[in-house]
């Protein structure tokens, strides 16, 4: 264990092997121990080996009374745990590594949704800016169509500070400032921006809403950004399709006499069986440029307004997601 013979060990003490730093400790209970202060004590301390290297041990030592002498005697025993803290130790960094890396996928999912939410509403600003400087160009420049980009450009500047708002209303941990939403509205709105977005898509949008829906109380921003997500993912879906006409299809019914259903369906590629209980997980993507954020925000921002998103295939084609909100509450709570 120490790497010294026997003879080497009966001139010494375990304090000669001791480091700097312990060894004072250890002839301090030592000293107690020959005191009658104590009568045993234990420890795990390091050891410098005959060579140099450490070792860990696990030290007992006992006082035992020699009646016959009158005197007093140690017995000590020392074992040798240099693989089991090396092992702890081993443990403790994989355990630092793992509380490192969850605080980096924390990181990167709140960055990545920042970057998901604001991206449209950026897109949008660039896209209205260029169309202003395109009719600024001409021979004689267009004062109205310019007046129009530039009053879109404001549009779209106030819906990426309601973004950022709402999604600093996400990690507050007070509650967030809902009001009373029409679905109905909010869906056609959102069909409106989205089919903005497709322009040359020749989707058919197909609409079933039950215009007896009662509101819900939402924070409409999210809510629109849940909708969008999901309506632009199932235009995106149907860009490979050729051999069947491309349908979007939004409804909206009541479930029951406590929810509202609003689903979304589309006739494009599907979701295959085997991602049907991965497709809401934080990073899993089908998209080969995808970051694998926004059905799992979705989901996120529908649970925390008590709600549920679920998804399955369509029949005979396509994806069908399903959001179910309930009805009740006040608005600004």
């Amino acid at each position: 264990m120490t790497g010294y013979s026997e003879e080497e060990l009966r001139q010494m003490t375990p304090l000669d092997m001791s480091i700097p730093g312990e060894r004072e400790f250890n002839e301090t209970l030592f000293r107690e121990l020959q005191q009658g202060k104590r009568q045993h004590y234990e420890m795990i301390k390091q050891l410098r080996r005959k060579d140099g290297k450490l070792i860990w041990i696990n030290l007992y030592v006992f006082a035992i009374s020699d009646r016959k002498h009158g005197g007093l005697l140690t017995f000590g025993m020392t074992f040798d745990i240099t693989e089991k803290k090396q092992a702890q130790n081993a443990l403790q960094t994989t355990r630092a590594e793992l509380a490192r890396f969850a605080r980096m996928n924390q990181m990167v999912a709140v960055t990545g949704s920042i970057a998901h939410e604001i991206n449209q509403p950026l897109a949008a600003i660039a896209a209205n800016a260029n169309a202003g400087l395109r009719w600024l160009a001409r021979t004689t420049p267009d004062v109205g169509e310019t007046r129009t980009v530039l009053q879109g450009i404001v549009h779209d500047a106030h819906q990426a500070g309601e973004v950022i708002q709402g999604i600093r209303a996400m990690f507050k941990a007070e509650g967030q400032t809902r009001v009373l939403v029409d679905l109905n509205a909010l869906v056609r709105e959102v069909l409106m921006l989205a089919q903005g977005e497709h322009p040359n898509s020749p989707v058919e949008v197909q609409t079933e809403l039950d215009e007896n829906l009662p509101p819900v109380t939402a924070d409409r921003v999210q809510l629109q950004h849940v909708m969008f997500n999901l309506i632009t993912n199932a235009i995106d879906a149907m860009d490979s399709v050729i051999d069947r006409p491309r349908i979007l299809r939004v409804k909206s019914k009541l479930d029951g006499s406590e929810g509202v259903i609003v689903t979304v369906e589309d006739s494009g590629t599907g979701i295959a069986l085997e991602n049907i209980d991965r497709i809401f997980d934080t990073f899993f993507t089908t998209k080969p440029h995808g970051m694998g954020m926004g059905l799992a925000i979705c989901r996120s921002i529908v649970e925390s307004h008590g709600g549920r998103l679920s998804a399955s295939p369509g029949c005979p084609h396509g994806a069908v997601f399903q959001i179910v909100l309930p009805i009740g509450g006040s608005a600004g709570e």
